[in-house]
């Protein structure tokens, strides 16, 4: 399974003293500049300083050439992809042009080759076409982003896949179900994400999240879902798509104290829900950070109606008040996202041939 993806950028490395001295200088400077990216764990390339030099060094030859976008033909990046082992890390390796390197790492049994043909329809498709010699740090960012999550989605898919099952994958006999979690930054989205996850919330943990997380939570029943949680700034929303499709059930958060966006939320909650990929998936509306509203005249009714929650055609929904720090709406949320699941499960037909 393919766990992170990076890119590095060696524009100012010296090439020729890293492979004469082997010396990690210029790869120090690299880390001091940024110009290393990796998602989901941006550490990655960092807990060991050997990583990066041996990763550049491998691909010295082309990038000493310093190759363009017109240069990346399907035979070049077909002959110039390679997996490798590094530091116990198992690699797909690619250089892209203006001497960067595109790195996907991926657990030990995997087979990075499984991997490559999709990778390099993806770059030919969509990373050519936008990679220019002065691609800011922010556009890197949605590649590696836009890569990871259509790779993942491209794993999910070449499991066993029976739509026939209301869309259920199956693997090793059990059922996967997607969650996708989505709303407009500030919302709470992934301090929920780890309240599931460890039970813990922490009002400052998380800074604004500007990558997409996936949390697997078990539900009292013994089923295990896949929450992918999504970026809620506005650059990010026209790739919420590639994350939401193949899922099962949809979570859109709200941060109910923030009335001046509301409109801001209604349009992006409209404009997802409205989309063929998604129609009809069961939706769950927190209203979230409820302990912020105890002088405010809002209540559900208000939300119901500013967002039009009773018109939605031909889909299931609840409206959930949440307050994390008190985990207000919590219990609510899992026994909905259980009860969804289980009757998924029972008009598939899975619920007894499933061993949960």
């Amino acid at each position: 399974m393919l766990e992170n993806i990076f890119l590095i950028n060696c524009e100012e490395a010296n090439l020729q003293n890293l492979k004469l001295n082997h010396s990690s200088t210029d790869l120090a400077s690299l880390a001091r500049i940024k110009t290393c990216l990796a998602y989901p764990n941006e550490e990655i390339l960092f807990k060991d300083p050997d990583i990066i030099k041996q990763i550049v060094i491998g691909e010295s030859a082309t990038l000493e050439r310093s190759i363009n976008p017109s240069q990346m033909s399907e035979d070049f990046m077909y002959a110039h992809s390679k997996a490798i082992r590094v530091k116990n890390m198992n690699l797909l390796i690619l250089s892209l042009p203006y001497r960067h390197i595109l790195g996907l790492v991926f657990d030990l049994d995997s087979n990075p080759y499984d991997y490559r043909n999709e990778l390099l329809g993806l770059i030919h498709e969509y990373v050519l076409p936008k990679f220019h010699e002065k691609l800011k740090t922010q556009e890197k960012t949605n590649i590696l982003l836009t890569l990871f999550i259509d790779l993942r989605r491209f794993a999910d898919e070449s499991l066993i896949f029976q739509p026939e099952q209301n869309r259920i994958m199956l693997i090793d006999n059990k059922p996967l179900i997607k969650v996708f979690v989505f709303g407009i930054d500030n919302a709470g989205k992934t301090s929920l994400m780890r309240l599931l996850a460890t039970g813990k919330f922490d009002q400052n943990y998380f800074p604004a999240t500007k990558k997409f997380r996936i949390t697997n939570v078990k539900l009292d029943s013994g089923l295990k879902l896949v929450m992918w949680d999504m970026p809620g700034q506005r650059i990010f929303r026209p790739d919420w798509l590639r994350g939401a499709q193949a899922s099962n059930l949809l979570l859109f958060m709200l941060d109910s104290a923030d009335e001046a966006r509301f409109a801001e939320a209604k349009l992006e909650l409209s404009n997802m829900l409205k989309l063929y990929d998604l129609q009809n998936l069961p939706l769950a509306f927190l209203m979230n950070k409820v302990d912020l509203l105890e002088e405010s005249t809002l209540n559900q009714q208000n939300i119901k109606d500013y967002f039009e929650l009773d018109s939605l055609d031909g889909r299931s929904y609840i409206l959930i008040p949440t307050s994390l720090p008190d985990r207000k709406g919590i219990e609510n949320l899992l026994d909905w996202m259980d009860e969804q699941v289980l009757k998924m499960l029972s008009l598939s037909g899975l619920k007894t041939t499933v061993e949960m």
